[in-house]
């Protein structure tokens, strides 16, 4: 049966498949590089922000000794948007060579918390048998690194601490 129309020869019409092919691939990839660079951003972006400095009241320097820390409790509200939350935390602080130090309470393992104990004259993790000294370095257990020192600054006789938001 004849053809209408024009008659195209095998070449050619490889030619247009290979063309409609690569066609087909550039489209894609359009695609994909138009979902990936949100997507991307999306997950970069956070770390790019710049985070609130709060300065918290722990309580009274008067109240720190020598021989052993104190321990503080602290708490205030973070606003994101709409909603609002109540932050709590808990710190100690402890003179040591006349200088305040104040550590955080989370291990450095997995984020228990840990606390002073008075007969062992150190810091102990529940979770895993950790161990800190007075000055929260590692004395025993699996904890990698010392418990974090907290920027601290004593105005009025009372010790603040910096904490960090997103």
């Amino acid at each position: 049966m004849p053809q209408h129309g024009r008659h195209t020869s095998d070449s050619e019409q490889e030619s247009r498949r290979r063309f409609l092919s690569y066609l087909t691939g550039l489209l894609g990839a359009v695609i994909a590089a138009a979902l990936a660079i949100p997507l991307a951003g999306f997950y970069v972006a956070p770390s790019l922000k710049r985070r609130k400095r709060l300065w918290v009241s722990l309580g009274p320097v008067s109240s720190v000794q020598r021989a052993e820390p104190v321990k503080f409790t602290y708490s205030y509200t973070r606003i994101d948007g709409w909603y609002e939350r109540v932050v709590r935390g808990t710190a100690y602080a402890v003179k040591r060579d006349g200088e305040i130090l104040v550590l955080s309470n989370v291990c450095t393992h997995l984020g228990c918390g840990v606390r002073w104990d008075r007969d062992a004259k150190a810091f102990l993790c529940p979770c895993h048998n950790g161990r800190f000294d007075i000055e929260g370095r590692v004395i025993a257990g699996p904890p990698p690194k010392r418990l974090l020192r907290l920027p601290h600054t004593v105005s009025g006789g009372m010790i603040r601490i910096r904490v960090e938001e997103a």
